[in-house]
């Protein structure tokens, strides 16, 4: 009866899994970012690609995606948003087991993208920790971090 017992409650706890995300923060990414050995630039715009086909696999084990887009919009630099040239970028969707992270294609959105030899790279978790809404508190946050006047994570 016990081993019974305990394989139902590994099949239950197994199927209770659930992904555990911390609150998305403009200023937290933003410190992250900034100690980060990688390089990072703060992008706000639009990023277009072409949406890969509906991938059939097992839906608990979802793979990563690595797409080209193209970015058009602005970025931060020490005066706040500019101009930034159309650049090429490459959008990587991670996947932990069945959730991925998405964005949506050609929306205005605020993004940390890596900046690495090969060019951008922006890396898009479930949990949304490097991608935000560009509404009026995240733009404010993350020209306030860059100006040093006040980089304040939210309380949890």
């Amino acid at each position: 009866m016990k081993i019974i017992l305990a394989a139902a409650l590994v099949v239950i706890a197994g199927q209770a899994q659930a992904l555990s995300c911390l609150r998305a923060d403009v200023a937290r990414t933003f410190g992250w970012a900034s100690e980060a050995e990688e390089r990072y630039v703060v992008l706000q715009g639009a990023f277009t690609f072409s949406p890969p086909a509906e991938d059939l696999t097992d839906m608990n084990d979802r793979q990563s995606v690595r797409l080209p887009a193209t970015f058009s919009g602005q970025y931060l630099g020490a005066g706040g948003f500019v101009a930034a040239p159309t650049l090429d970028v490459t959008l990587r969707f991670e996947c932990f087991g069945p959730w991925c992270g998405s964005i949506e294609n050609n929306e205005d959105t605020l993004a940390f993208v890596e900046q690495t030899a090969d060019g951008y790279v922006l890396n898009v978790d479930p949990c949304f920790s490097t991608v935000f809404a560009p509404d009026n508190a995240n733009v404010q946050s993350v020209l306030s971090c860059m100006r040093g006047t006040g980089c304040q994570e939210q309380a949890f």
